[in-house]
């Protein structure tokens, strides 16, 4: 009889926090997207200066990324090469 009881009233409090869930979830929402054009409000300016040097740290890693796969290669080669010569000898 006492889980009955509890039963009945849980239904109702479950129903109610249905809609309150909801209203949190969209209150959520519209907080994180104020919060989202307040931030890109307060962005700064792009500064030229600052473009040119990240153009450069681009080329630089492009770079240092080309240098490290020739690198890589040219350590192939020996190891071939030493393996080669260690056959024949």
């Amino acid at each position: 009889m006492q889980i009955e009881g509890v039963i009945a009233l849980m239904i109702p409090i479950f129903a109610l926090c249905i809609p309150i869930v909801a209203i949190l979830t969209k209150h959520q929402k519209e907080m994180a997207q104020h919060f989202a054009q307040q931030n890109a409000q307060q962005l700064p300016v792009q500064d030229p200066a600052v473009l040119q040097m990240r153009e450069e740290m681009r080329m630089l890693r492009e770079q240092l990324n080309q240098q490290s796969i020739l690198l890589d290669d040219i350590r192939s080669q020996n190891k071939n090469l030493q393996e080669r010569v260690s056959e024949n000898a």
